[in-house]
């Protein structure tokens, strides 16, 4: 199992870096405003929601189709198995001229935080807390609201290594709200 993990995260690794746009070396007959430096904006705050969470997200654009996202979500909406997420995660846009929204799709890592509230007497355990690395690749799209506030909504395939010898899949929809800097 641990080998198709692995396997997993080094092919999803290589289609990020697949999919990171060229930034060329000379910026003087280049038009995007974030090579030129024309003062485009580069950071976004937002709330966002995914699976049993939600929390704040801050983002920092590398160029018009590179983004690093970092988001931290302590709040669970579940009272009975407590979710927790932390990390962060690359995304790679593709801008649309025709259509109203912004495809994209995204890498991401971080650290999972869980707890059942349930007493299992099988186990004879109750309130077990765990902590796991996890990582996620996913695809979504972004919607303008108005000039700085957009809404985004997205899938992802997570997996995380709750224990040794096994990983947890999950397929996690997730929505947010973020607001542009100018």
């Amino acid at each position: 199992m641990k080998i198709l993990g692995m396997t997993a995260l080094s092919k999803a690794t290589m289609l990020a870096c697949a999919l990171v746009s060229h930034v060329p070396l000379s910026t003087s007959a280049s038009s995007d405003p974030f090579v030129n430096g024309r003062g485009a904006p580069k950071n976004s705050f937002g709330i966002r929601y995914s699976y049993s969470c939600m929390g704040l997200t801050w983002r920092y654009a590398f160029n018009q189709l590179n983004q690093f996202e970092a988001f931290i979500q302590p709040m669970s909406t579940d009272a009975v198995k407590e979710f927790n997420f932390y990390g962060g995660r690359f995304l790679h846009q593709f801008p649309q001229t025709e259509f109203p929204f912004t495809p994209y799709v995204f890498l991401g890592v971080g650290l999972a935080t869980y707890q059942n509230n349930l007493p299992n007497p099988t186990l004879q355990e109750s309130n077990k807390s765990s902590k796991c690395l996890g990582y996620a690749l996913g695809q979504g799209v972004e919607t303008k609201i108005s000039g700085n506030l957009s809404l985004t909504g997205d899938v992802a395939i997570t997996r995380l290594n709750n224990e040794p010898d096994q990983m947890l899949g999950i397929i996690r929809l997730g929505m947010g709200m973020h607001y542009t800097l100018k």
